[in-house]
């Protein structure tokens, strides 16, 4: 899954960043990379900022919830394979599109949540 910040400007794969609410401002949502070493300097990375901890935990619950999707689909998409290959191509246009849509995550504006 890919994780992209509210404004479009990271674009990560979800295993590679650890996210979290910042610690100093809990509405505020980050990414680290992992070997991150904060006492060095190293970055930290605005993924959302939020009016309120409560939206900022209800991007995080978003976040989760898309994750554990797109971990199901790639569980389920193997075995639908052979009847997709079955359906008009237009209709698996489709399908693929909405499949796709799970595998990306772009932290919503805060007056979307």
């Amino acid at each position: 899954m890919r994780i992209i910040s509210q404004n479009g400007l990271l674009d990560v794969p979800y295993e590679s960043i650890a996210i979290s609410p910042y610690s100093k401002n809990m509405a505020t949502i980050v990414g680290t990379f992992p070997g991150n070493d904060l006492s060095k300097g190293d970055r930290v990375y605005i993924l959302a900022e939020y009016s309120t901890e409560e939206k900022a935990n209800k991007a995080m619950e978003m976040c989760r919830k898309q994750y554990s999707q797109c971990e199901f689909n790639k569980l389920v998409i193997p075995k639908t394979d052979e009847n997709l290959a079955k359906v008009s191509i237009s209709l698996t246009g489709n399908a693929v599109n909405q499949i796709a849509e799970k595998y990306v995550l772009q932290f919503p504006a805060d007056d979307e949540i």
